[in-house]
């Protein structure tokens, strides 16, 4: 038994197929076939069941894929943790950021830093939504996060880093286009689109809306401002959203929104249990003692 066959068993398990195992594998149908074969016959038992051009599980099969997966899993994880620190003796930093970090805020802070060090580190950046910034600090992709809170990766440790204000988006030939300043409550009867709850600040959001006015329409919900700002347009409704430079391409109305100053709080994320190089440490003392400076950025970005 060696470990492709591990991967190979793994793969037509998840797929079912052998033609479309092969092809992910990148090996011919045949070298498989006689992989999975020389598997069964070392295990003494059959690992497949064909079902027409399909194959499934045999119940020493689902056996055997229990362990193979935990193991590939196990190994796959300390793959990834030497090439996390073979990174960092490189002096690369993976920063994970959500897009409106990764946008303007983390070249800037990146760049002040570099001008502040005399050997500085070479960073990475990766756009993703919260959950999967979290995610990957855990699983050692990424060394530090800029994202929201995500409650099923408390283990991390999340340093309140700053705050984008929430404010509510017409057209401008909307009637509520007059109005500069609202309440929650003054939405009322009026069709709402906003963030989706399966990201973080789609469920920060809609708890902050509903806590003062539990009776809104909220009729939409979609992932980034780009395209709530275009459902807005498009059909004239509000839109509820952060601040940001995404929504300087479109011609609408601004309206600040009486909302906790906190409803969207931005953390810089990080694993306090990691090895971390000194660049790296370094690194998050320098973001931790300029917050206020990393504050007046995101205040500061022009959106018309």
């Amino acid at each position: 038994m060696n470990l492709n066959q591990l991967y190979y068993f793994r793969e037509l398990a998840d797929q079912k197929q052998y033609t479309k195992a092969a092809d992910n594998l990148f090996i011919s149908q045949p070298t498989l076939s006689v992989s999975i074969k020389q598997l069964e016959s070392e295990l003494h038992c059959k690992l497949f069941k064909h079902n027409g051009r399909y194959v499934q599980l045999t119940d020493y099969g689902r056996i055997f894929y229990d362990t193979v997966t935990k193991t590939l899993a196990s190994l796959d994880y300390g793959k990834k943790k030497i090439e996390q620190k073979l990174s960092q003796d490189q002096g690369n930093i993976h920063i994970a950021g959500i897009p409106t970090a990764i946008g303007i805020l983390l070249p800037n802070i990146t760049q002040k830093y570099q001008l502040e060090v005399s050997l500085a580190p070479h960073f990475i950046y990766h756009d993703n939504p919260s959950y999967q910034i979290c995610e990957g600090i855990k699983k050692g992709w990424y060394d530090i996060g800029i994202s929201s809170y995500v409650p099923e990766f408390s283990c991390l440790t999340y340093i309140p880093l700053y705050t984008e204000e929430i404010i509510a988006i017409v057209s401008q030939n909307n009637e509520l286009a007059k109005i500069k300043k609202m309440s929650p409550e003054e939405l009322r009867g009026e069709s709402i689109i906003t963030y989706s709850k399966k990201i973080q600040i789609g469920r920060d959001i809609t708890n902050a809306l509903l806590a003062s006015a539990s009776d809104l329409h909220i009729t939409n919900r979609l992932h980034d401002e780009l395209a709530i700002a275009g459902q807005v347009l498009t059909n004239d409704i509000v839109g509820i959203v952060a601040k940001t430079i995404y929504l300087s391409g479109f011609d609408i109305h601004k309206i600040k929104l009486d909302l906790p100053k906190d409803t969207r709080q931005v953390y810089l994320v990080y694993d306090a249990n990691q090895n971390f190089s000194p660049e790296i440490i370094d690194f998050i003392d320098f973001i931790k003692s300029n917050k206020m400076e990393v504050q007046k950025i995101v205040d500061n970005i022009p959106v018309k």
